[in-house]
């Protein structure tokens, strides 16, 4: 092999699953696209933009309480949900009432995530690939139950770029985007100089229910265009597994 052949294959990240084959991913450019809670405006505001674009996202799902039945103003309906299915959106599983799984037994965490799947398979939606952890952190019992129901990614809320060469899949790291100025978005994106890929997770754009987490729509569509214009592969993370 060439000197240039084996700089592309050391600057190359290996992904392998017992169940799915090898994939490979160049880092630098590549980031994993995700977003929050089910908030309306995922379906009538971001994913027209990002199917503009050309860009994949995964979208993690709860049926989010007190009152996600009726606040359709903050929350999708089943419908739109279906629709970002259709148009090519990976739809996740963020438990059925956003439980934060620190507080609960594992078999009160396998009935969220199962209760779920249900309405998932309800509504004609194909079972989940990923998990989202609700508010970020995962339980030490989580990884083994996750494995067991047939997950192959979990993400949770931590700082840095995923490294999926050294890190668990069950426990794969990523940066919340939020705020009124890109800094979050910047931050992320410098991880990937250390070989790492940045999973980014929104919330709402707008939150308005929750503005600590709140993405104006303005902002947010200038760090879609950017990606675009620094020709960055966007992903969901269904894209990473090859069958």
């Amino acid at each position: 092999m060439s000197a240039s052949g084996l700089e592309i294959v050391r600057q190359s990240v290996y992904i392998w699953s017992q169940t799915w084959s090898l994939l490979m991913i160049s880092p630098g450019k590549t980031v994993v696209l995700t977003f929050d809670d089910a908030v309306s405006n995922h379906a009538a505001f971001a994913a027209p933009l990002l199917l503009e674009l050309g860009f994949h996202a995964t979208f993690f799902i709860c049926e989010f309480p007190p009152d996600f039945a009726v606040n359709k103003r903050q929350y999708m309906t089943w419908e739109q949900i279906r629709s970002l299915d259709a148009a090519g959106f990976e739809i996740a599983n963020h438990t059925m009432t956003h439980a934060g799984l620190s507080a609960m037994a594992p078999e009160t965490c396998e009935k969220e995530i199962e209760l779920l799947e249900a309405r998932f398979r309800d509504v004609g939606l194909p079972r989940s690939r990923a998990f989202g952890y609700p508010g970020g952190p995962a339980a030490d019992y989580a990884p083994p139950l996750l494995k067991k129901l047939g997950f192959r990614f979990a993400r949770t809320v931590e700082d840095r770029a995923w490294e999926p060469d050294r890190d668990d899949p069950y426990l794969i790291p990523a940066v919340a985007v939020h705020g009124a100025d890109d800094s979050n978005f910047r931050r992320a994106l410098s991880y990937a100089q250390s070989g790492g890929i940045p999973v980014l997770v929104y919330h709402g754009i707008p939150d308005r229910l929750h503005p600590w987490v709140d993405t104006p729509p303005e902002l947010f569509e200038s760090e879609m265009r950017y990606l675009k214009r620094e020709n960055y592969r966007v992903l969901a993370f269904r894209d990473l597994l090859q069958s």
